[in-house]
């Protein structure tokens, strides 16, 4: 038994075929005008998912590089005060050892002292430092400054911790904090600190005091150099995961565009090559489909 073909059989069939070569010319289409390949996860589902673990990748190596921006600031910042104070202690020292020599008069000594005092009050302010509000030297203090008026020690040496990689564990965390106990100790303590005891030494001319007073400077500016060294390591290390970073997300995006975006050239081809079937399916249509009645009668 054979089967009849019906008119409205063809014609279904031919609208199936225009509507095919039209929803694919304008996918092509789209795809022309927005430059990507992926308009929906529909139009191709594993790329998508390829799509969006590359977002993710990116969307975590932004973050990673705020992290290490922000910690090079700190670093930078905490190197800044460290450097302004051991030039003060440096400055300082040498009219010590002038006062130590003990041929200087009272009043001379006296404002050497002065001097020290000075320095102390300059030290303190360096110690108090601040970066985005919080102290350098503090650990994470909640304290607005990690030395109190009296110059006592009011942080903690807890460490300051950067997320900088997506290395497991330790391995990818910096510390960005600087210990202000480690750099200063006591001896911005008023009254009974190394710097008030040598101001005391130096006015009342008192040798042997100016001598453990010096010892004391020399302690101290070996500290804050110990401390600065710290500070210069971290440094370069961040420097280094900048530039990793960079790199990374250079990779991340290549690879998402690669996955999302259009290949332009093809697409243009793939236009002019769909709309060149579909004018031709419409003129061969427009024959093969029977006129109506309607038509007739027109």
């Amino acid at each position: 038994m054979s089967l009849r073909i019906t008119q409205n059989s063809m014609n279904r069939t031919q609208l199936m075929g225009l509507n095919t070569a039209q929803s694919r010319l304008q996918g092509t289409l789209e795809q022309a005008t927005t430059q990507k390949r992926l308009n929906r996860p529909s139009d191709d589902p594993v790329g998508t998912v390829q799509a969006l673990r590359f977002r993710g990748e990116q969307s975590q190596i932004a973050q990673h590089g705020l992290n290490i921006t922000d910690g090079l600031s700190r670093l930078q910042a905490s190197d800044d005060a460290l450097s302004q104070a051991n030039n003060m202690v440096q400055s300082v020292r040498t009219s010590v050892i002038q006062a130590a020599n003990g041929t200087l008069g009272p009043n001379e000594r006296k404002a050497i002292a002065e001097q020290v005092r000075g320095m102390r009050e300059g030290l303190l302010q360096q110690a108090n430092s601040q970066y985005a509000g919080q102290p350098l030297f503090g650990g994470t203090t909640p304290l607005d400054n990690a030395f109190g008026p009296d110059g006592t020690f009011q942080g903690n040496t807890l460490p300051v911790l950067r997320q900088v990689s997506d290395s497991p564990g330790d391995a990818g965390q910096m510390n960005v904090g600087v210990s202000g106990k480690d750099a200063f100790g006591n001896a911005l303590v008023k009254g009974t600190g190394d710097l008030d005891k040598l101001a005391a030494a130096i006015e009342n001319g008192d040798g042997a005091g100016m001598k453990a007073g010096l010892d004391a400077l020399d302690t101290l500016r070996t500290n804050i150099s110990n401390v600065q060294s710290s500070v210069g390591v971290r440094s370069a290390r961040l420097a280094s995961l900048e530039a990793l970073n960079s790199k990374q997300e250079d990779a991340a995006t290549i690879g998402l565009s690669k996955v999302e975006d259009t290949d332009f050239v093809k697409v243009a081809m793939d236009m002019a090559v769909q709309s060149q079937a579909y004018q031709a399916a419409l003129s061969a249509s427009a024959k093969i489909i029977q006129p109506s009645l309607m038509d007739f009668i027109r």
